[in-house]
């Protein structure tokens, strides 16, 4: 294998870690293990490849990282929450993010704040504050669509073991967003089902989704087998390459 072995690797759909290892070997001369485990964490966080799933990376050039870029008045909320509670644990997902994904467009900003549980009071108090009229805690569809204005602020519980953004620790990831839109109360209403197929086609068309973090998050929202079978159902509809273990809800790989 020589310079360019590597160079095919990072061509190639999806590769192991021990085809890193070697590849990397065959340029690099013998490592040990501590050596090619850093090599592979420092190619993850410069982003010349990406983790997509169970011992899986890519280089794909035609898909990347999920960035979004938030609104000033989502921005802003981070700011003051960071400000009050340096040290809280939360993430901000506005609802414009989704037009980038949807036939009908948002026209109207909605901003969700999932904060741990034990904060979501002191927060929701915070913001009431500073954004009079504008803050919601935790309502019922009806509610929320009764008393909605532009850039509203909703606050919700954010569940244990939530993946953090990859720019800011706040950002919603992508794999967030899909379950949460397909198996939240207020979220699944919110966003219409009939957009899901172009959702779930666009997404995984366009982007590098780590489906263990995904599969793993739904799980903690009790939400692992509906999740799954949203899966099956909109992406075997442009896609037989996604590959199901039973009822675990657990995504092998890839056929």
């Amino acid at each position: 294998m020589n310079p360019a072995t590597m160079d095919d690797l990072m061509t190639e759909e999806r590769f192991s870690r021990r085809d890193f290892y070697d590849a990397y070997e065959a340029r690099f001369g013998k490592q040990n293990k501590y050596a090619l485990e850093y090599a592979l964490r420092k190619a993850v966080a410069d982003g010349s490849i990406f983790h997509v799933g169970r011992d899986q990376y890519a280089a794909d050039k035609k898909r990347r990282s999920y960035v979004h870029k938030y609104s000033e008045a989502a921005s802003g909320v981070a700011a003051k929450i960071q400000e009050e509670y340096p040290s809280i644990d939360f993430r901000i997902f506005e609802l414009t993010q989704m037009n980038a994904f949807v036939n009908h467009l948002f026209a109207h900003n909605t901003i969700f704040v999932s904060v741990e549980n034990d904060m979501i009071d002191f927060v929701f108090d915070t913001l009431r504050g500073d954004y009079p009229g504008r803050v919601m805690l935790k309502p019922r569809y009806e509610e929320y669509n009764r008393y909605l204005t532009d850039d509203q602020i909703v606050v919700l519980r954010l569940p244990s073991e939530a993946p953090k953004g990859t720019e800011k620790p706040w950002n919603s990831r992508l794999e967030k967003i899909l379950v949460d839109i397909t198996v939240d109360k207020l979220l699944s209403r919110v966003v219409s089902g009939a957009e899901y197929n172009t959702i779930f086609t666009e997404a995984f068309e366009r982007y590098l989704i780590d489906q263990k973090t995904m599969m793993r998050y739904a799980k903690r929202k009790g939400a692992g087998e509906k999740f799954k079978q949203c899966l099956e159902k909109y992406l075997q509809l442009h896609t037989e390459e996604y590959m199901f273990q039973g009822n675990s809800g657990r995504i092998l790989g890839y056929l």
